[in-house]
């Protein structure tokens, strides 16, 4: 099915209520997951982040608009919004009552999404970087990463810190999300480093392990790395 709108290369299609759940640069899109006939669109000035999450008949999405916005899941019609300090490139994570979102403003917010308070900030930490990593939840705690290449433990209930470790190497965490497996947290990284070259003239990528280059043979990046013969 063709979209005029950009559908960023990390969003992932979200499947509920027979409906297949598309953030794009023009808005959430919902899908007949029997037709693909168009269901609603959502409309949004700004792209949004990530993809939605959708949880007792509500669609919660950021945006870079700096907002979550909380949709009726079957309708599309919004019901309210949490307005940050930046925009929102994670996918929000929902335990009980309570929204959990990473921001490029470098916090963590966690939202209120039912009752009295709900749509209202319940609290926020704030890291030394952009948070583009989603976070993930075990036993009362919730992990994520900053791009100040940093990992973080946060009491889910008031947002203390935990611990926070020690200075992780890489270029950022963009896009996915901790994995919590047994008694540890497992982050995906970025490497510091370009894994593929262009040979002159060639309009092709050659792949090289560039790993033990740089850390075996104390080979820095952007070093020339040989001759390359035409």
């Amino acid at each position: 099915k063709p979209f005029e709108p950009f559908i960023p290369p990390h969003v992932q299609i979200i499947a509920a209520n027979n409906t297949l759940y598309i953030s794009t640069a023009s808005g959430l899109y919902a899908i007949d997951a029997a037709t693909g006939a168009e269901k609603w669109v959502y409309a949004t000035e700004f792209p949004l982040g990530h993809s939605p999450t959708i949880y007792d008949g509500v669609a919660y999405v950021g945006g870079l608009d700096n907002k979550i916005h909380a949709i009726d899941a079957n309708s599309g019609i919004g019901l309210w919004t949490f307005s940050g300090g930046g925009g929102f490139e994670t996918n929000p994570l929902i335990v009980g009552d309570t929204l959990y979102a990473g921001s490029r403003d470098g916090k963590m917010y966690a939202i209120t999404i039912a009752g009295a308070n709900t749509g209202q900030l319940d609290w926020s930490y704030t890291t030394g970087g952009p948070i583009l990593y989603s976070a993930a939840y075990n036993d009362g705690v919730i992990y994520f990463a900053s791009n100040d290449s940093f990992a973080y433990a946060l009491n889910a209930t008031s947002g203390a810190l935990v611990w926070k470790s020690a200075k992780l190497p890489g270029a950022g965490f963009y896009s996915y999300w901790p994995v919590v497996y047994e008694d540890k947290v497992i982050f995906s990284g970025s490497n510091a480093y370009s894994t593929a070259i262009s040979w002159p003239g060639s309009g092709q990528m050659a792949k090289l392990e560039l790993q033990d280059l740089y850390v075996s043979q104390s080979v820095p990046p952007g070093s020339t790395i040989g001759a390359v013969s035409t």
